[in-house]
């Protein structure tokens, strides 16, 4: 049951809005339908096919520095959206997921992959892994739905289960896209969450972690807000 709002309380937005996502997420029919429904669209497909393309870009690079990725933890998994990519590059992947709905579709997709190491259910905030388990650490559509404290503690925890590597995505603000929504606040019309940063602030929360961005990767140069980020861990 939930607790009682006291009048007077004051409510995180964006806090609340991850909450209602992590709720939505663990709903048996929305992740059954959720591949379906996510990238219904020939835009939709278009773009996650981008994103997969740039997040293959940051493996490949980490590979061209003398250390490439062989074993990785994907949190959040999701449904195994990024898994594709990896088994391509013979990488052994563990899924982990707060929501085990969505993992149990990503189990029956790839059960018969010879790179899927298993599936294990947990919050970014405390990984039940040892230091440095990981090559690699891949966080992709998550980091920016948290508040910048809930963000730091989470890639620090990713920072810790990794050998070398953590690559993440987020919303950044040199973008025509974030200045339109930012008009758009401006005026009142949308109240939407939307949390972009700056380069000082992904070097700040990257600082905090132990890590130091190797490379930014656009997804789809000026128009889109989108960065995939290769990080690696601080020696």
């Amino acid at each position: 049951m939930t607790e009682p709002r006291l009048s007077n309380q004051k409510v995180d937005p964006v806090q609340e809005d991850y909450l209602q996502k992590k709720a939505h997420y663990q709903a048996d029919t929305v992740a059954v339908h959720y591949d379906a429904t996510r990238w219904s669209s020939p835009s939709r497909r278009w773009s996650n096919q981008r994103k997969l393309r740039t997040i293959a870009k940051a493996i490949d690079h980490a590979a061209r520095l003398h250390e490439p990725i062989r074993t990785a933890l994907d949190l959040p998994c999701g449904t195994g959206r990024i898994f594709p990519v990896l088994f391509a590059r013979n990488i052994r992947v563990t899924g982990a997921d707060l929501s085990a709905e969505m993992m149990h579709v990503a189990r029956n997709k790839f059960h018969d992959a010879p790179g899927q190491k298993g599936f294990v259910r947990c919050d970014a905030e405390s990984i039940p892994f040892s230091t440095d388990r990981f090559d690699a650490v891949f966080s992709i559509r998550f980091l920016f739905h948290l508040q910048p404290a809930v963000r730091r503690r989470a890639l620090s925890e990713m920072a810790r289960v990794s050998r070398r590597w953590v690559i993440i995505d987020c919303r950044h603000r040199y973008t025509m896209k974030y200045r339109l929504r930012e008009l758009q606040r401006r005026l009142g019309l949308s109240s939407k969450i939307y949390q972009p940063l700056s380069r000082e602030e992904l070097k700040e929360d990257f600082r905090q972690a132990g890590l130091e961005p190797v490379m930014i990767f656009p997804t789809f140069p000026i128009f889109s807000d989108k960065w995939v980020i290769l990080g690696r861990k601080i020696r």
